[in-house]
């Protein structure tokens, strides 16, 4: 396998989600919840294919973006939050190819009213109600997917809905600028995410790739139909180390402009061990912690790697000696 030949679609499992034998409870349904437990355990990743996300709005979606990324500087810079990786980041030095943006609480009207009113102080109706109704659409996939997750590893019910009650959603768009002569192609370093799930979806152009467990990088698929979702940092401890993060960076190879969005989602309770995935042979390996406190611990610690271990695992001082 290697990245020129292979992409992630070809190496990764793909759930049909368009699947119409996929009820809970059913053989399809079983068969998938086991099949996504395999893969984040194997690659923390998985794709789900949907045609949930119409064309149509696809694509007015990727328009919306283009027009955020060609607003002035300084309007952009007016996202802001008191969360890290919640606002807006523009290049830099370091990282001179990437620019993102925010929208906290995309299910709620009135925060994404914010969002653009803050962009647009003139309004703008049809990019307010196109996010809404785009971050509605994905939330719906993730929650079908972590109920399939909590299924794959037998939680019970009562436990798997008061996880999806309490969890919180950013909504994040992404450009990446072509690289001039004298720029590397690296658009974003390898990282993890700090979330449970992250769901991003592409404009066609390649350039996301994931690692693999045997330290491979392969492209993913950047077709509008799949959606790649991605194991972040809390799903790993919530899975008391069963599920690892999924690794990934961009690197940009061809002569067009990338965009992306992505679906975020964050626990606003305690990110806890799932208490029926601790047994003899899995015994108890992190404490309790705030997800929001976590992710500002990461972002001081530099942000890229993984390192809940180091921040609430229970063994960790004894590992480290």
């Amino acid at each position: 396998m290697n990245s020129q030949t292979q992409t992630t679609s070809e190496v990764l499992p793909i759930i049909d989600f368009t699947d119409k034998n996929l009820q809970e409870g059913s053989d399809s349904w079983i068969s998938a919840c086991q099949v996504i437990r395999n893969a984040l355990e194997s690659h923390g990743c998985f794709y789900a294919k949907s045609n949930k996300i119409p064309n149509e709005l696809h694509n007015s979606v990727f328009t919306l973006i283009n027009e955020i990324f060609d607003l002035p500087l300084e309007t952009k810079r007016k996202n802001t939050s008191d969360k890290p990786y919640h606002g807006y980041y523009e290049s830099n030095p370091h990282q001179p190819l990437y620019e993102s943006l925010g929208i906290e609480d995309p299910l709620k009207k009135e925060a994404v009213q914010n969002f653009t009113n803050t962009m647009w102080p003139q309004g703008y109706h049809h990019f307010c109600e196109t996010m809404n109704l785009y971050a509605k659409l994905l939330v719906e996939m993730e929650q079908l997917a972590m109920k399939m997750v909590c299924d794959g590893y037998g939680v019970d019910k009562r436990h798997c809905v008061s996880m999806l009650e309490s969890t919180n959603y950013m909504l994040r768009s992404f450009k990446y600028k072509l690289p001039q002569k004298t720029e590397s192609n690296l658009g974003l370093h390898a990282h993890t995410d700090t979330t449970f799930f992250t769901i991003l979806h592409q404009n066609g152009v390649t350039g996301l790739q994931v690692k693999l467990k045997n330290g491979e990088w392969i492209d993913s698929d950047p077709s509008p139909s799949m959606f790649l979702f991605l194991a972040g940092d809390a799903f790993k401890v919530w899975s008391n180390d069963r599920i690892e993060p999924c690794e990934h960076r961009i690197i940009i190879r061809e002569e067009k402009e990338r965009c992306s969005m992505g679906l975020f989602s964050f626990s606003s309770k305690m990110v806890e061990t799932e208490e029926e995935l601790v047994d003899e042979d899995h015994p108890l390996q992190y404490k309790p912690f705030d997800h929001y406190e976590y992710i500002s611990f990461r972002a001081g610690a530099g942000g890229y790697k993984c390192c809940v271990k180091e921040y609430s695992g229970i063994h960790y001082a004894d590992d480290s000696k």
